[in-house]
């Protein structure tokens, strides 16, 4: 019985992993495609920086999350990241 789990959990493992790598080289390509095609950001990306020039940092976290459905810490590094270009 515990070999059975331990391949289980063994496959989910290598499983996770493969998808992170898939993911990461689709996240590349799509960088290279957007740099090609001109696009520079989200949408939402404006309105998050017009927060931040307000001072609203906490209502920016939270316009990042409901938008683009991120948790509490992607929406936080996601609007550090648009206030350190700026």
């Amino acid at each position: 019985m515990d070999y059975i789990i331990l391949f289980i959990l063994s496959f989910i493992l290598l499983s996770i992993s493969t998808t992170d790598r898939r993911l990461k080289k689709i996240e590349y390509k799509l960088d290279q495609i957007s740099d090609q095609v001109g696009v520079t950001g989200l949408p939402v990306d404006d309105e998050i920086r017009e927060l931040l020039k307000k001072g609203q940092r906490v209502e920016a976290v939270k316009l990042a999350r409901d938008e683009l459905g991120l948790s509490l810490v992607e929406g936080k590094k996601y609007v550090d990241g648009l206030s350190e270009e700026d």
